[in-house]
């Protein structure tokens, strides 16, 4: 499973390079004159593996007919790596194109706040502006539910058993007997970034966090004995003015959660959503949680501040440690002092528990709105376009991309290393149930507004109804896809 992890992080530098062209459910051939004898000469011929020859089972095409595919997102860049690897991959790639004549291109198509409107009106209007979509993990049921998602299980080009695939999105995205989503990509996602400076003036030293994340000792206890040592009232004056912890409502307590084996919305054997707020466990680590905002641990929102205040405030050493999302670097990657990055502490009375981070992985997927030779076309094309660069040992390839943005190896070797391993991630399956949001929960928690308990008390009754009522859409999916 490691080794299958790293696979997918390197598979996510690949596709992040781009070549090819465009269009829509109406015309896939980019407006090429299409030789009626080219396209249609399927076979049920057996993909050869490279290596050892073995027959893969998945159908193939010979030609494609100059069909134009796009792999729409929010954030990708048109520009090709200069890296070596980097070429390879676009090389193989024009290759592909050639050999079986199509074209295919991943581009920033839409925005981020767009992106569900784009998805759900191009395909109701049969005229979708990508053949694939990126979508984020909340905005994916709406448009499920109105069966505007194509069942890529039915494809028989793409074998889901293949160790490319993400399992974490392959799990979330497995409902009622179809699998509506995929992405061959994998993304560390949150942990704690600490300032070297700021432990070392505590009595801490810089590298300590690392050592105690190798060992196992990296637990909520150890972790309230930096707080304490970190939080300082530097003049005298009686008040707090240096915390040891920032971090955004969302990031740190699903963190507290996942780092006692707690979730917020689970799912059972039946594949029924379930409402986990009502866990002790979950009780224990929001209690826990807020206990280290109670002891004064945790640095206030200042008035009148942005909701991203806490970047600021630790790019600016106000805070010595904050949870946080890794693509959020950028926003003290210049900062004076030097920075790491570990996992988040876990509760060690907790014999189920480790430390982990929650996946927030992106769902890749296809209009219902094509017909089934179109769709196996896409199909075909795009599992030759995520299969790994050849002459390429990708174990490593991934990690090139992080070492340029972290200020040392360890983080990237080690913590983002662990965030790869299937054991040290927490499945989220909030994001399935429409109108329900960490916020609900976590805002006021945070805010001080209220308790742990009394929040869950007066949220159960509406997550319960709304949960219920996504398990019935669900089963109706079931049944649908069953005919």
């Amino acid at each position: 499973m490691k080794a299958n992890m790293k696979k997918l992080l390197a598979m996510g530098l690949a596709l992040t390079l781009t070549v090819g062209s465009l269009t829509g459910c109406g015309d896939t051939t980019g407006g090429k004159d299409e030789d009626p004898g080219k396209g249609t000469n399927e076979q049920q011929n057996q993909q050869q593996n490279e290596e050892g020859g073995e027959s893969t089972g998945k159908k193939t095409f010979d030609d494609l007919g100059g069909m134009s595919i796009v792999i729409g997102d929010w954030y990708t860049s048109d520009e090709i790596g200069e890296s070596e690897y980097a070429k390879a991959t676009e090389a193989y790639r024009q290759e592909i194109m050639e050999k079986y004549n199509f074209q295919i291109k991943r581009t920033t198509s839409y925005s981020y706040t767009d992106q569900q409107e784009e998805y759900v009106n191009g395909v109701m209007s049969n005229s979708p502006k990508c053949q694939l979509f990126y979508l984020y993990q909340e905005f994916v049921a709406a448009p499920l539910m109105k069966g505007l998602m194509y069942n890529l299980k039915t494809l028989p080009e793409l074998d889901f058993s293949e160790e490319k695939w993400n399992p974490t999105v392959l799990e979330i995205m497995s409902i009622g007997g179809g699998i509506w989503g995929m992405n061959p990509e994998a993304e560390p996602r949150g942990g704690v970034f600490f300032n070297k400076r700021m432990l070392k003036e505590a009595g801490i030293p810089e590298d300590e966090p690392y050592d105690l994340q190798q060992s196992g000792g990296w637990t909520w206890t150890k972790f309230e004995e930096y707080c304490k040592k970190l939080t300082v009232d530097t003049d005298g004056d009686g008040k707090t003015n240096r915390y040891a912890l920032a971090s955004f409502s969302k990031y740190y307590l699903p963190m507290c959660a996942a780092n006692n084996n707690a979730t917020f919305v689970s799912r059972n054997d039946k594949g029924e959503y379930e409402n986990a707020t009502t866990s002790g466990e979950f009780l224990n680590a929001m209690n826990w949680g807020m206990s280290l905002f109670d002891k004064g641990y945790i640095m206030p929102k200042p008035d009148g501040a942005a909701w991203d205040w806490y970047k600021a405030a630790f790019r600016d050493g106000e805070v010595a440690m904050q949870t946080a999302e890794v693509y959020e670097i950028n926003a003290f990657a210049g900062m004076d002092d030097d920075w790491g990055f570990v996992m988040f502490p876990y509760n060690e009375k907790n014999p189920d528990a480790t430390n982990k981070t929650t996946p927030n992985d992106n769902i890749i997927c296809m209009p219902s709105c094509f017909d089934s030779d179109t769709a196996e076309k896409i199909a075909f094309a795009y599992d030759l376009y995520t299969e790994p660069t050849p002459e390429y040992d990708l174990d490593d390839a991934w990690k090139e991309t992080y070492y340029e943005q972290f200020r040392d190896s360890r983080a990237v070797d080690e913590t983002l290393q662990m965030m790869t391993e299937q054991e040290h991630k927490q499945t989220s399956f909030l994001p399935m149930i429409i109108d329900l949001d960490y916020g609900d929960f976590c805002y006021p928690v945070y805010a001080g507004a209220t308790s742990p308990a009394k929040k869950i008390e007066e949220i159960s009754a509406t997550w319960n109804s709304k949960i219920d009522d996504m398990n019935k859409k669900y089963a109706n999916l079931a049944n649908s896809s069953a005919n």
